[in-house]
């Protein structure tokens, strides 16, 4: 049976809450935080496979994931949750500030994505604003930096990356598993898509976008 959590019953407009997360006091200190918000924690799941199984019979307004858990990934988590039930809105946690994993969470499905350590109120609104259908700035990214206005795929922002570290083409060919041919096609398509002329223009976008950060 799923994690009851105290559950506050003030109306019918009350956004019911699932959280999935292996860590139990995560789960418990969140739900507190909710529901003194006034909303509703209808069950915690402590990894994948039970997030999906609860997902699917519960039907939760919103779904919070953890990306890091053993077992079923984060990822896999979000994406078999839609695959079960498309008309999931998922919010993804992350540990730290990764625009490559917060990507990777949107392409799989997630409608927002959050670090573990925003405030307690930044988790509250971006809930309102996913259960509400509004559009939501990825929040995973360092306030300092500019939310692209180019949606780019997994595989383009993985090169503008490797473009940022300096690898040159046959460099990035060796670790992408593909040929000089195709890096040099890749590279063509994706600097037109961002107006830029040259790799130092491509890296400096990555760096500026969080795509990329200097170690």
């Amino acid at each position: 049976m799923p994690t009851r959590m105290t559950e506050r019953m003030t109306g019918a407009a009350q956004i019911r809450v699932m959280i999935v997360d292996d860590h139990a006091l995560f789960r418990q200190g969140v739900g507190r935080l909710l529901e003194a918000a006034g909303m509703r924690v209808i069950a915690g799941a402590r990894d994948g496979r039970e997030g999906i199984r609860f997902a699917a019979s519960l039907r939760p307004d919103v779904t919070l994931i953890d990306l890091e858990m053993p077992g079923l990934s984060g990822v896999q988590t979000i994406q078999a949750t839609l695959q079960e039930r498309p008309a999931s809105r998922i919010i993804a946690l992350a540990s730290s500030v990764d625009p490559f994993q917060s990507i990777r969470a949107r392409e799989a499905g997630a409608k927002g994505c959050l670090t573990k350590t925003a405030r307690g109120d930044e988790l509250v609104s971006l809930i309102r604003r996913v259960h509400a259908g509004e559009p939501v700035l990825d929040v995973t990214r360092p306030k300092r930096v500019a939310f692209p206005d180019t949606a780019l795929s997994l595989r383009e922002c993985e090169l503008l990356r490797l473009v940022a570290e300096g690898l040159g083409n046959h460099e990035i060919a060796v670790r992408l598993s593909v040929s000089e041919k195709t890096i040099r096609n890749r590279m063509s398509q994706t600097f037109a898509a961002l107006k830029v002329h040259n790799r130092t223009q491509a890296a400096v976008y990555a760096l500026r976008t969080g795509i990329a950060v200097l170690h």
